[in-house]
């Protein structure tokens, strides 16, 4: 009887663990397993062995993984991608302080930025912001 309550005390830790770090992170992956979690546990109740258990547990948690992946991919898919700083940064003009061609780094409020231009961009030139691709600036030479 001794091993049953420590499986089941297993079982209530990784569905326990797997709430608080979907609560923590909003991943909502480990909140799949511990769903397989509580069928484990109703597989312990049940009297079903320690193997038969593992195997609920995964079976259920990768089904509901795949399951909610789908849904959440679905829900989620037409969210636009904001980057934190873009509307802070577009609109705003960079003063180029060496030659950097058509992609280059600049340094901007206190960050090495790598950016990207349709056209060439030298010393002394003033660059306009208008957009960000991944972790690089997309700028527009502005003529003086």
């Amino acid at each position: 009887m001794q091993n049953t309550n420590g499986i089941l005390t297993l079982w209530l830790a990784v569905m326990v663990v797997g709430i608080v770090i979907d609560l923590i992170t909003s991943n909502f992956i480990f909140f799949n397993f511990s769903i397989g979690a509580f069928f484990a546990i109703c597989a312990d109740l049940l009297g079903l062995n320690t193997l038969i258990q593992i195997f609920i547990f995964l079976a259920i948690g990768i089904v509901s993984l795949i399951f909610s992946f789908k849904y959440l991919r679905k829900r989620f898919k037409n969210i636009p991608k904001t980057y934190p700083y873009e509307s802070e940064y577009i609109g705003k003009t960079i003063e180029i302080k060496s030659d950097v061609g058509r992609e280059g780094q600049v340094f901007f409020e206190g960050i090495y930025w790598t950016v990207q231009s349709d056209e060439p961009l030298k010393n002394g030139d003033t660059a306009l912001i208008t957009g960000i691709s991944g972790n690089k600036l997309v700028v527009k030479r502005l003529e003086e």
